[in-house]
């Protein structure tokens, strides 16, 4: 029987100190019930600031991509208050709808006026997706982006929300997005949830990521929670397999 030691694991991603048999199934990810969905947020927050402080100490960048979401961007509210200098934090959007930045809609827009709403010494890097009106180019712009800073495209922090359909980023059920392997980033157009024009970081990239924090709260996500910890590959949080490091859920969405 063959064994992976991580370390790092075949396909580049680092959960640190695993040991995984190549024919068993992905090690089910850390679930974390809080009591509600403030709760949840500072969760969250306490995680992202933690490891912040620890890539200061240790000298070395830290590159996070955010969620869309109001639990995501509670947290980044609450992440906003941590003093200290960002300067060697790198902040990426996990998925974007395709409009402008200042539109309601962007995910951009939510995360200047949440999580970099405050004066800061020392500001992180936040990576905006470049022409967003057109998914396809802002897709291979984003991707090239992405590896020119890390050219084997591993995140140190990834954070996810999740729909009641149980998509995550810009993910959705059986659309094709679902079976991009290679690029890093990828469009997507005939989303089933508003705006349909969409760039998202692809599953290969979320699977790799040294850490990945799924945040979901509300009675609408039990379900799709549920079948995805059971397995059911029709949602696309399942997909992740064991690249979902740790889910933190409200009592609400406890599977």
């Amino acid at each position: 029987m063959k064994l992976v030691y991580c370390g790092r694991l075949a396909g580049g991603a680092c959960h640190a100190d695993r040991v995984v048999h190549a024919d068993l199934p992905a090690p089910a990810p850390r679930l974390t019930i809080l009591d509600d969905a403030e709760a949840v947020a500072r969760y969250a927050a306490d995680t992202v600031a933690g490891s912040i402080e620890a890539a200061r100490g240790e000298g070395r960048e830290l590159h996070v991509a955010l969620a869309g979401g109001s639990t995501p961007q509670r947290a980044y509210e609450l992440l906003s208050e941590v003093p200290g200098s960002w300067a060697h934090v790198h902040l990426w959007l996990g998925d974007e709808r395709c409009v402008p930045e200042d539109d309601p809609d962007a995910n951009v827009r939510m995360v200047r006026e949440s999580l970099l709403a405050g004066a800061r010494d020392g500001a992180p890097v936040l990576h905006p997706v470049p022409s967003p009106e057109v998914p396809e180019d802002a897709a291979w712009l984003y991707g090239l982006e992405v590896l020119s800073h890390m050219p084997e495209a591993v995140f140190d922090i990834v954070l996810l929300g999740m729909g009641p359909d149980g998509h995550t980023c810009s993910l959705f059920p059986g659309h094709p997005v679902l079976d991009v392997r290679e690029a890093p980033v990828a469009p997507v157009r005939d989303s089933p949830k508003p705006p349909p024009e969409r760039v998202t970081l692809t599953l290969p990239v979320l699977r790799d990521a040294r850490f990945t924090l799924l945040l979901a709260t509300g009675a609408e996500k039990r379900a799709a929670l549920a079948a995805a910890l059971a397995g059911d590959e029709s949602i696309p949080l399942a997909r992740l397999g064991g690249g979902l490091d740790e889910i933190a859920c409200d009592a609400a969405a406890a599977p």
